[in-house]
């Protein structure tokens, strides 16, 4: 490829990798949303379920063997996995599944968990367990717009994009690679670099005296689309990079290139 080729799939593998961030970074946003979007304690559920579901407890308990549970159909079952404490506050927490009957009809329901014995006037917050006849009606009720048009958790989506962003940035790299090459090979280079002083301003760009720069030595400095900007005179250069001034009257930016006089 030559320097034009392999600068338009430079350009366009880094709109690729930029496309692919902004929708990670919104699927992202979608997902985390999703719980200040949902009530407290809400569960949606299909009849025949088996979901995780955790909650507070009002009394010390430590055992899960000291806990039971209310609700107003038989259908609605709480089989208790572990109590621990609250990865936030640190309160006591109870862990389990929810288990839901096949024969349950489409409705809300309240389900509450509590210890067998308690003194506490203060009642454990009730969960609302809301049943759906059919998947896409539970689906079409999310309130993670990824998950409603798509049917998929918003942090599988955004982790899908990992590989793609990781083979974008990659082919970034090894395009840039090649078009530095190219253009060292004709005596040219990108400033990658631009720091304004007093007296002008400096320019890093990658040729030096392998490229034959030296200290004292005039490069010519165009804009990305070939147009003349200026000069500037080389003061620091070693094997492969230089260092050179120019005056402040040239506007000059990131991505122009410098060319040997």
């Amino acid at each position: 490829m030559d320097l034009g080729q392999v600068t338009r799939w430079r350009d366009l593998a880094s709109k690729i990798a930029a496309a692919f961030c902004v929708i990670a970074l919104l699927v992202l946003v979608d997902g985390l949303l999703v719980h200040f979007r949902e009530r407290a304690n809400f569960v949606k559920v299909l009849p025949g379920a088996s979901v995780e579901i955790n909650g507070e407890l009002t009394d010390e308990a430590h055992r899960v063997e000291e806990l039971t549970f209310t609700s107003d159909s038989d259908q609605l079952k709480v089989i208790f996995e572990a109590i621990h404490k609250g990865y936030f506050l640190g309160g006591d927490m109870w862990r389990g599944r929810l288990i839901v009957g096949p024969d349950i009809a489409p409705g809300e329901y309240n389900l509450s968990v509590l210890p067998m014995r308690s003194d506490s006037p203060r009642k454990a917050p009730a969960f609302r367990i809301k049943v759906f006849p059919d998947a896409l009606s539970l689906q079409k009720s999310s309130t993670s717009l990824v998950r409603r048009w798509f049917g998929v958790s918003a942090f599988v989506v955004a982790a899908g994009c990992l590989p793609e962003i990781l083979l974008a940035f990659g082919a970034v790299f090894l395009l840039s690679g090649k078009r530095d090459a190219l253009l060292a090979a004709s005596g040219q280079a990108e400033i990658y670099r631009v720091t304004k002083g007093d007296g002008g301003c400096e320019i890093h760009f990658g040729l030096g005296t392998a490229h034959g720069i030296s200290p004292g030595a005039t490069v010519a400095i165009y804009d990305a689309g070939g147009q003349p900007v200026g000069t500037g005179t080389v003061e620091v250069c070693n094997r492969k990079v230089s260092v050179a001034q120019a005056t402040s009257d040239q506007v000059i930016k990131v991505g122009d290139l410098v060319s040997r006089v």
